[in-house]
């Protein structure tokens, strides 16, 4: 949610917003002018106008977040931490590389867009 508003509030635009609901995908679209709002993150994932996924779900949930994006062939910036340990982030990190695809874990302090 902070992370989508500074992108707003920077400049920069939203193509979809993917959320665990329909309704909350859609409360969150509607704060940040985002074009679209899925109520699942397979649907954000398959949407063909998403070049890069923000995964800022819980941090048990960053790796089958992360490798689905990156499976559907999107860019991936994963909130810290990327992993819960060191072989879950090696996984995310050989995925991203084997399908040439960028793979950053943002540091809001570095990263955050405001």
């Amino acid at each position: 949610n902070d992370f989508a508003c500074g992108v707003v509030t920077a400049g920069g635009t939203i193509t979809a917003i993917g959320a665990s609901s329909l309704s909350k995908a859609k409360a969150l679209a509607e704060k940040v002018k985002a074009e679209k709002a899925h109520g699942s993150y397979q649907e954000l994932v398959e949407d063909p106008n998403v070049d890069v996924v923000y995964v800022g779900t819980i941090h048990t949930l960053h790796l089958p977040h992360a490798t689905m994006a990156l499976k559907a062939g999107k860019h991936v910036v994963c909130e810290k931490p990327l992993a819960v340990n060191a072989v879950e982030a090696q996984e995310i990190v050989d995925l991203a590389r084997s399908k040439g695809l960028f793979l950053m874990e943002a540091m809001w302090t570095r990263f955050f867009p405001i």
